[in-house]
């Protein structure tokens, strides 16, 4: 469930970056992935691409990387950012207003990808060429996904009639209900202290372990609870306020008997920022949670000298510890379920996918570049494509299931 996101990258990381969805709709496999025309070592088309890249990959020579090159006929270049939205956004806005832009931006949705707006602007101004005669042509997969999809096409056709750019289209499942609140369990055993249930029993285990020292070095060093403030379920207030009353964490929107309506003016809303602030006032929410980014936030986590973190909000914990067989700290947080409130219980947010594009040829590329890079995308909507650039390589990084397996 870690292992998300799609394109250009072997393994996981770079898999963030194509056609994976919130949109919760499968894969759309209608034809064999397309030949290219020949080999990248003879006569290859040479791409450049913006796109981020994560510290463990490099984009140049990963396994995906190559395996694309040479059975697409590609030449690609990479100008790389980081995996921080305020700074990839930035660079992104400084390489189009430069001129100096790439052929081609392969994006991750939470990080830079482009808005409804940006497309339908930069696409009017001819920057961002249509896709669609590009689909129509030399992507039967992607045209399916149109024709069988009717929010995947809401999503992907501007007012104006044109696709200047692919929204991702994939099953997420860590980014499903992305809300959730983990857990330090080794520091709740250690204190014998119950999963909580309740919001009563949330601000009881925090107080337990900011005053019982749970990391045992003898310090009051520990951070109860933190955060961020980027979009993928790291901040605090969503979680706790939906013990009061739903909250969305992007529109504080609701749906009253057909009629719009605000959660914030509701007595409810203010009762749960009343508790909130109550938390803060205790010193139980690190300060930080309202103001930091995804780096500082997991500077906390992985603290080297002791343990400091009890509860992170998140998709998922890889946002806030590292995680794998080495890392000291990344199996010590669980999921707890959401809590009990005073006017509201076990409520939390689906969220649908944020509309705009992470796929964006510019016209920069070459006719020749259009027609190869619109080939990778198709055979990123077979089952084929998506099980090798979201999950792997077959037998290296993933099997199939087996007799007797059981299914997550």
């Amino acid at each position: 469930m870690r292992k998300s996101r799609l394109l250009f990258m072997a393994l996981f990381v770079f898999a963030s970056i194509l056609l994976v969805s919130c949109t919760g709709a499968p894969a759309a496999p209608v034809a064999a992935p397309a030949e290219g025309d020949s080999g990248a070592a003879a006569g290859a088309v040479p791409i450049t691409i913006f796109s981020p890249q994560g510290t463990d990959v490099d984009l140049e020579t990963n396994s995906f990387t190559k395996e694309a090159e040479e059975k697409f006929g590609i030449d690609f270049t990479f100008q790389t950012t980081t995996f921080d939205g305020n700074s990839a956004k930035e660079q992104r806005q400084i390489s189009l207003a430069s001129g100096d832009y790439p052929d081609l931006y392969m994006l991750i949705p939470w990080v830079d990808q482009f808005s409804q707006l940006e497309l339908l602007k930069y696409g009017q101004q001819g920057v961002i060429i249509p896709l669609n005669d590009l689909i129509a042509e030399h992507a039967p997969n992607v045209q399916a996904a149109l024709d069988n999809y009717p929010l995947f096409r809401a999503m992907t056709v501007a007012p104006d009639g044109n696709i200047y750019g692919l929204p991702q289209l994939i099953e997420c499942y860590h980014c499903s209900y992305a809300n959730k609140m983990w857990v330090n369990t080794k520091w709740r055993d250690a204190l014998g202290i119950e999963v909580p249930a309740t919001t009563e029993e949330f601000q009881a285990m925090l107080e337990a372990f900011k005053s019982q020292d749970p990391n045992g070095n003898g310090q009051a060093d520990e951070v109860p609870l933190s955060g961020s403030i980027e979009d993928y379920g790291v901040r605090p207030l969503s979680y706790l306020m939906n013990g009061f009353i739903y909250s969305d964490d992007r529109t504080y929107l609701i749906l009253n008997d057909g009629k719009v309506d605000t959660v914030a003016n509701k007595p409810e809303w203010k009762e749960g920022l009343t508790y909130i602030k109550g938390l803060y006032d205790a010193g139980l929410i690190d300060p930080g949670a309202f103001t930091q980014n995804a780096e500082a936030y997991k500077k906390i986590g992985d603290n080297a000298e002791a343990q400091l973190l009890g509860a992170g909000a998140g998709m998922h914990p890889a946002i806030f510890v590292t995680v794998g067989p080495e890392a000291p700290y990344g199996a010590d947080y669980d999921a707890i379920p959401p809590l009990k409130g005073p006017h509201a219980e076990y409520s939390t947010f689906l969220p649908n996918t944020v509309p705009g594009a992470t796929f964006v040829l510019t016209n920069k590329a070459s006719p020749e570049a259009q027609v190869a890079a619109i080939k990778l995308v198709d055979s990123m909507f077979t089952e084929e494509g998506q099980l090798r650039a979201h999950f792997g390589e077959e037998g290296k990084d993933w099997r199939r299931p087996q007799e007797g397996d059981v299914a997550l």
